[in-house]
């Protein structure tokens, strides 16, 4: 079965921008129940285990009809939460190196950068994420999904996470998301940024 990946920071170090109660209901109830879930799907249809989740997005065909929606929908919802709890941590809040040369390349600049996300961040409608991505030529987009879709799913290769499902914040923020869409920018950690992006370069 697949393992739940453990936080890369301390339950309250995200504190004073995400509180560490909402990142202790977030991981152990929410990202928890995506997983047990994937797993019972994928025992239920004897998948062996030996490839990666990420893999399970190309080789959806191999299970049964009736369970592929529920499968991929259990299986966005474990990595979006995986690389939204990796691209936060309580250091290395300035990109740097490929990330910061890549943003430069196909936005100008950080400043650039941040202004566009938060521009598309707050123009999700509903549940959701907005990612950072790489393009098939490794460019740049910034994309929003509904619910628990991946970009994968639609070609794209997810190096960032931004969850706006409202039990990502609203313990703190309310109906107040686009504070919690600009404080996000506090507790980005681009070193892990980079080690995604290393995972498809």
């Amino acid at each position: 079965m697949y393992e739940m990946i453990s936080l890369p920071y301390e339950i309250d170090d995200l504190e004073p921008y995400i509180d560490s109660k909402t990142v202790s209901i977030h991981y152990n109830k929410h990202y928890k129940g995506y997983m047990d879930k994937l797993n019972y799907l994928l025992n239920k249809n004897n998948y062996n285990f030996n490839d990666s989740k990420e893999l399970l997005v190309d080789n959806i065909s191999m299970f049964d009809m009736n369970d592929r929606g529920e499968i991929l929908y259990n299986l966005g919802g474990v990595l979006n939460h995986e690389l939204y709890f990796k691209t936060m941590g309580n250091s290395n809040h300035q990109p740097k190196g490929e990330i910061l040369r890549l943003i430069n390349r196909d936005y100008g600049n950080y400043n650039n950068f941040k202004r566009e996300f938060i521009k598309i961040s707050n123009n999700l409608k509903g549940s959701g994420y907005t990612f950072l991505t790489m393009d098939k030529d490794n460019k740049l987009f910034i994309m929003n999904t509904s619910n628990q879709d991946n970009p994968l799913y639609y070609g794209y290769k997810p190096i960032m996470a931004l969850d706006l499902w409202e039990h990502s914040y609203y313990l703190k923020y309310y109906n107040n998301r686009s504070d919690y869409i600009n404080n996000f920018f506090n507790i980005i950690d681009f070193n892990n940024v980079n080690r995604e992006i290393k995972k498809y370069l």
